[in-house]
């Protein structure tokens, strides 16, 4: 995977205004702000839906069909996405030892040989808590 920043050019999805920016791999990126300004209209109905798209694309046709519909988010851009997580702001539940990565079933996938050999261990979290909306770049 490249480690070359995440790159949004000119995002109107809802009430974005053409908001262009690169976000870095690797890092903890925390993005805060007011209700309304954008934060879940950047972070789940941009970055995550476009990754969650691309991922799609992959797939078969029979699969595909199989799969929720994701549009094209309303951006001149989107670059360097790797594949995305996406946990809402509701109880994950599980047990206590219950953690993101086996909630998601992510852990088990990352532990796949394949997925290391191939490079594809570079996955972002995106995370709704009440107070804030958040993304963190993990790699294993």
């Amino acid at each position: 995977m490249t480690d070359r920043p995440i790159r949004i050019v000119r995002a109107r999805t809802h009430n974005l205004k053409n908001v262009t920016l690169d976000i870095p791999k690797h890092q903890v990126v925390a993005f805060t702000g007011v209700s309304g300004s954008g934060k879940s209209s950047l972070l789940f109905d941009t970055i995550a839906a476009e990754s969650q798209r691309q991922l799609a694309e992959t797939y078969s046709t029979f699969v595909r069909n199989r799969l929720p519909h994701f549009g094209q988010p309303d951006a001149d851009r989107l670059e360097n996405l790797p594949a995305s997580i996406v946990i809402d702001q509701r109880r994950l539940g599980g047990n206590a030892r219950s953690t993101v990565g086996t909630v998601t079933e992510i852990y088990a996938l990352l532990r796949l040989p394949e997925l290391t050999f191939l490079g594809r261990t570079d996955f972002v979290v995106l995370s709704r808590t009440p107070s804030c909306s958040s993304a963190s770049h993990c790699q294993k």
